[in-house]
């Protein structure tokens, strides 16, 4: 069965190959991967960044003089991945107004370039980044894709700062206990076929800790 990483990434290389195919290259097999031709490869990086940028100030719509400083403007339509809506106002200016063809689009993207630029590049930890963004309902699939796309014992550090997170609400007794295990063990999902063993010792140390029975109270209760 195919994760939600892969899911996303299949449909937005699809949507990428409109535009391989006009220039004569190949289609993409990684979203990570130095697509082809150039300007497709620095589209996915600006992209990727706006969406990270909105994500962490849980913003969706994007106004097209937002665009032009992100240097995404000349993107809009052209690569298939931004819709536009003439007219609509966005804090107080009459422009065009911008968005992800779908918030978990926005998620995908915004999962990209945390994981090519602020573990990658800039080294942040799961801690830092969960701090930035956060870790609710509007986070759920960016935290699945970038334990997907970091594979193996690179995503460790993201399950153990989501385990521990499930541990101090159980122990706290938080209403979200249960959306937050569910989180956990769909994170575990997009890689556990890259780890080890089949099994990280943060999710381990959680089904411990917790009990199965309790695991599967939260569940049966969890509405996500």
């Amino acid at each position: 069965a195919s994760t939600q990483t892969e899911v996303y990434e299949s449909a937005v290389l699809a949507m990428l190959e409109q535009s391989t195919e006009k220039a004569g290259h190949p289609t993409p097999l990684s979203i990570l991967g130095e697509l082809r031709p150039l300007s497709v490869n620095l589209a996915v990086k600006r992209l990727s960044k706006l969406a990270f940028d909105g994500l962490s100030k849980h913003k969706v719509l994007f106004s097209a003089s937002e665009l032009d400083k992100a240097k995404c403007l000349d993107d809009v339509g052209h690569h298939g991945l931004l819709s536009s809506t003439p007219g609509v106002s966005v804090a107080g200016r009459g422009d065009d107004t911008f968005s992800f063809q779908h918030h978990t689009v926005l998620e995908f993207f915004a999962a990209i370039h945390a994981v090519q630029v602020c573990i990658g590049e800039e080294n942040q930890t799961a801690e830092h980044l969960m701090d930035k963004v956060g870790v609710d309902g509007d986070t759920s699939l960016f935290w699945r894709v970038v334990c997907g796309l970091l594979k193996g014992s690179s995503s460790e550090s993201v399950l153990t700062a989501l385990a521990v997170k499930v541990q101090r609400a159980h122990e706290e007794h938080l209403a979200d206990t249960g959306r937050l295990l569910l989180l956990l063990l769909g994170c575990h999902e997009e890689c556990v076929s890259s780890l080890p063993g089949k099994q990280t010792a943060s999710v381990a140390k959680v089904m411990e800790t917790i009990g199965l029975r309790l695991v599967n109270q939260y569940l049966n209760a969890s509405d996500v």
